[in-house]
Parts: structure tokens; C-alpha cells; sequence
């Protein structure tokens, strides 16, 4: 009792302390950092091959509206990035230099609450141009390698951050060819087999608005179509975020 009447003073002041701290803590709604991840759709590329306001800085808008960003991060998405070379990235710890800081993957995943990822487009087109004639038994190949590279991607990514992952499917490209069609259709299969992520269906919004792909001889949207992503993509976070 001696030493409580002795240090009353301090265990107020201390008391005091852990209260401003708890009330700070549980109100302080700058507590998400968001973290773009994948290839030239990550990164906002538009029709006319120019990095411009893609699906990831709606989401941005969206959590800075919600009085909720703290971080945001795409420098790490690049245009030519294939579900391979974003696996290399994490194991090899990529850095990069943010605001004239050196920050690293491993890093930024460990801190990340919020991850979208935008890859395997890039893998497909490339295993469909060096492939001699497409046929339903080499597509299956096709698909199968590449399920198994993005299987071991997120089970890496999932090393660092155990929150969700929102996997960005692809519309069809290709809408000349019906093999090529079927295509994309079994590479959005992939992700929606896959039980660590989450799936953001794009297929049949960009089927019923081509007023989203302003230059037919290029398949990146234009700000409405990336805002509409955006948009399927905010219905599951926010739903996620009053959890």
C-alpha cells in the first residue's frame, strides 16, 4: 500500500498512457496498406499503351474515401511480369526505391492487409504464340503448367501475408477465335479452383460492355473499364471490412 500511495502519480500517468493508447488504436482507421501486385492490368496500362489510372488506384480512392489507407503500393507490378517472374520477385526479394526509400517484397507482403493480383495473361499468350498447332489436348497442357506455376505462387506469397488475396480474371481477348475464347475461360479456371484466393470475375462485365475496349487492336480498357473492375473488386473487400 506504501508503494501505491508513494507512485500514485505515476500509476495514474501510466494508466492514462494505455488508455490514449487503446482509444488510438481502436479508432485510428489508417490502418490498411493495399499492395498491387501482377502485370500491365495491375499497373493501369490503357488501350494506347500508356500507364494511366487503372482497377488499383479506384481501390486506392475507395479506401482513402473510407477513411481507411494508410500505405498503397503498385511498383512492383511491371508489364511484361508472368506468373513465373513474380514468383522469382518474392523468392529473390526484389527491391525497389519508393519516395526515396528501399523497400523489399517480403516486406510489403508481411505488411500488406489488402493484396490484388493480375497475372497469367502473359503466360498464356506467350505459350499460345509458340505453340504449333492449338488444339484441345495442347491447351490442356497449356493450362495445367500454368496452374501448377500459380498454385506455387501463392503458396509463397502466402510465406508472408495471410490475408486475402482478390486474383483479377481476364475477359475474352480474343474474340475472333473460339479456341482462344475457351482459352481465357480455362485460365479464369484456375484461379477460381484455387481455395487461397479470392476470384474477381470480369469475363461477362467486359462481355457486355464493349464500349470498355476503345481500341480494338489492343485489349487494355479504358478508365470505365477499370473503374468497373475496380468496382467488383471493392464489393468483396468491403464486405470483408465490416467482418
Amino acid at each position: 500500500m506504501n508503494f501505491i500511495r508513494k507512485h500514485s502519480k505515476l500509476i495514474i500517468f501510466i494508466l492514462v498512457c494505455l488508455t490514449i493508447f487503446y482509444i488510438f488504436k481502436n479508432n485510428n482507421n489508417h490502418n490498411i496498406n493495399y499492395t498491387s501486385l501482377g502485370d500491365s492490368f495491375a499497373l493501369g496500362e490503357n488501350a494506347y499503351e500508356q500507364i494511366d489510372y487503372g482497377y488499383s488506384d479506384y481501390v486506392k480512392d475507395y479506401l482513402i474515401k473510407e477513411d481507411r489507407l494508410n500505405k498503397y503500393i503498385k511498383s512492383f507490378s511491371k508489364k511484361d511480369a508472368s506468373i513465373n517472374s513474380l514468383y522469382q520477385d518474392i523468392t529473390l526479394n526484389k527491391k525497389i526505391i519508393l519516395k526515396n526509400k528501399t523497400i523489399n517484397i517480403k516486406q510489403t507482403l508481411r505488411e500488406s492487409n489488402v493484396i490484388t493480383i493480375s497475372i497469367g495473361l502473359n503466360d498464356l499468350i506467350y505459350q499460345l504464340s509458340i505453340t504449333e498447332k492449338l488444339t484441345e489436348h495442347s491447351l490442356n497442357r497449356i493450362i495445367s503448367n500454368i496452374e501448377i506455376e500459380f498454385n506455387q505462387l501463392i503458396t509463397e506469397i502466402r510465406k508472408y501475408y495471410p490475408n486475402d488475396i482478390y486474383i483479377i480474371g481476364y475477359y475474352n481477348i480474343y474474340p475472333e477465335s473460339t479456341l482462344y475464347e475457351k482459352a481465357i475461360k480455362k485460365l479464369n479456371q484456375v484461379y477460381q479452383k484455387n481455395d487461397n484466393v479470392i476470384y474477381i470475375d470480369t469475363y461477362k462485365l467486359f462481355q457486355n460492355n464493349k464500349n470498355y475496349l476503345p481500341n480494338f487492336i489492343n485489349y487494355h480498357p479504358n478508365h470505365q473499364g477499370y473503374e468497373a473492375i475496380s468496382k467488383q473488386i471493392i464489393t468483396k473487400i468491403a464486405k470483408n471490412l465490416e467482418k
